[in-house]
C-alpha cells in the first residue's frame, strides 16, 4: 500500500531530451544515467518519467508548479478518491459563487510547459457530474497562457452542451458535444506546436481528433514561453450570478505533457 502511494505522487522529469534553449519545468529532475523509459528509480527513490514525457500528475495536488494551491474566494482544490479515472484518486476543483464579482479559480498550475519551437501533447481525463446543469456561461477547466508577461491566451470550456475553444490566441470553435458525457470521464489531448508559420493547434476528445489546425500561426503572443493550468474558472461569475448551479466541480486525473498522442492519451498509462 506504501508502494502505490508513493507511486501516486508527481513523477519528476527526465532530464535527456527534455527540453532546449534552457527552458526547464518546474517539479525537478532525474538523475543523470538513470534509464528514463524503463521507470526505474535513482538514487533519492523518485521515479524516472518514460522517454518523450516531459511531465505527469496520476490526480494528486502535490508536484504542481503552484502546490499548495490557493483557490479565490471560497474555492477548493483537493484530493478525493471518487470518482477517479485510474489508480484510486483524483483532484476536485471546486468554486462556490458569493454574490461578488470577481475571479472564480481553483487551479493547479505547470510553469514553463512549452517555448516557441516546441510541439507538445496534453492529455488529460475530466469528470462532470451525471446532474451537471448545462447552461450559456463559460466553464473553464483548462487553459494555456504566455508568461512574462502573463495573461489568459487559449481556454478549454464547457458551455450549454459543448466542449469550446476561445480567446486571445485566435483559436474559437466547438469542439465536440458532451451531452452524453456527463457522469462519465472524458479523455482530452491538445496538441500545440508553437511556430510563427507551421504551428499546430488539435485535439482529441475520447481517442477521437475532433479539431486540427495545422500549417498556421501559433504563438504564445506576449511571451517566450507558455504555462499550462487545470481546475475550474467560472469565468461567467466575474460580471453576472451564475445561470445553473452555485456550486461546481470539475474532477482532473491522469494529466501528461508528452512528445507524441501515444504518449499523451491517459487511456495509454
Amino acid at each position: 500500500m506504501l508502494v502505490k502511494r508513493v507511486g501516486k505522487r508527481i513523477h519528476l522529469l527526465c532530464v535527456t531530451g527534455a527540453l532546449v534553449g534552457g527552458l526547464a519545468l518546474s517539479g525537478g529532475t532525474a538523475a543523470a544515467g538513470v534509464r528514463s523509459d524503463a521507470g526505474v528509480r535513482n538514487d533519492a527513490g523518485v521515479r524516472a518519467l518514460p522517454a518523450g514525457v516531459y511531465f505527469q500528475n496520476e490526480g494528486t495536488v502535490e508536484g504542481w508548479s503552484n502546490h499548495p494551491q490557493k483557490p479565490q474566494k471560497q474555492g477548493v482544490i483537493r484530493d478525493v478518491t471518487t470518482p477517479a479515472y485510474k489508480g484510486g484518486n483524483a483532484i476536485e476543483a471546486k468554486q462556490t459563487y458569493i454574490n461578488e464579482g470577481g475571479g472564480y479559480h481553483s487551479e493547479t498550475v505547470q510553469a514553463s510547459t512549452q517555448a516557441v519551437g516546441q510541439d507538445r501533447y496534453y492529455g488529460q481525463a475530466v469528470y462532470v457530474a451525471p446532474n451537471w446543469q448545462f447552461h450559456n456561461q463559460n466553464v473553464t477547466f483548462q487553459q494555456w497562457s504566455p508568461e512574462d508577461p502573463e495573461g489568459p491566451w487559449e481556454l478549454m470550456f464547457i458551455q450549454n452542451d459543448e466542449l469550446r475553444i476561445g480567446g486571445s490566441g485566435g483559436f474559437s470553435a466547438n469542439v465536440a458535444k458532451v451531452t452524453d458525457l456527463r457522469g462519465t470521464w472524458i479523455r482530452i489531448v491538445t496538441r500545440l506546436k508553437f511556430h510563427a508559420t507551421d504551428g499546430a493547434f488539435e485535439i482529441w476528445v475520447n481517442g477521437v481528433k475532433k479539431y486540427s489546425k495545422t500549417g498556421v500561426t501559433v504563438l504564445p503572443k506576449t511571451s517566450n514561453t507558455a504555462r499550462w493550468s487545470s481546475g475550474i474558472y467560472c469565468t461567467g461569475w466575474r460580471e453576472n450570478p451564475p445561470a445553473g448551479p452555485s456550486e461546481l466541480s470539475v474532477f482532473h486525473d491522469q494529466a501528461r505533457i508528452a512528445n507524441s498522442y501515444r504518449l499523451a492519451e491517459p487511456a495509454n498509462w
